[in-house]
């Protein structure tokens, strides 16, 4: 996956998730997902479609290959810090915030050396499986906090996580 801005990662996860539902994303969603303003959405999504991660067609948002395997890199990246973290001690909740926020941040190779030594999971620490084969990027889930916040949350602002806690999540 080529470096992707944290916020990119936002869009593009939001996209999956509205993918995962009917096949496509439309912009209004995108925008009540991260609660940003509606050019702001359309600037970031003309980026990411011109970057080859999006295709646009007739006001559906498709992820392209290019989008899906950033997801796919994202999530399993995701699981394997979470993973990592709770095995360090910290509770689910404070790992897979922590993951989220650095899993623009670390080089998969250093992934790669955690996965394997922590035998080489295919799930992470909540449930969710890891994307580790060549199925269809849209069987797979987003891990906890960000599906219950649509990662919006890292941000600073504060929200409610899956359980009804109110929680801060930063960047």
């Amino acid at each position: 996956m080529s470096k992707l801005s944290p916020r990119r990662i936002d869009y593009l996860i939001a996209i999956f998730k509205c993918c995962k539902e009917k096949g496509y994303a439309r912009q209004y969603e995108i925008v009540d997902e991260l609660g940003v303003a509606k050019p702001t959405a359309s600037l970031m999504i003309r980026r990411l479609r011109d970057e080859g991660y999006l295709h646009v067609r007739r006001r559906k948002i498709f992820l392209g290959k290019k989008g899906e395997e950033a997801i796919r890199e994202a999530l399993w990246k995701h699981g394997v810090m979470e993973s990592a973290l709770v095995k360090l001690g910290l509770s689910s909740e404070e790992a897979c915030e922590i993951s989220w926020s650095i899993v623009d941040r670390i080089p998969r190779n250093a992934v790669e050396r955690i996965w394997r030594s922590l035998g080489s999971p295919d799930s992470c620490p909540c449930g969710y499986e890891l994307p580790t084969g060549e199925r269809d990027i849209l069987s797979y889930e987003v891990c906890m906090v960000s599906k219950a916040l649509g990662r919006s949350g890292f941000n600073g602002s504060k929200n409610e996580d899956r359980h009804g806690k109110d929680v801060v999540y930063r960047r």
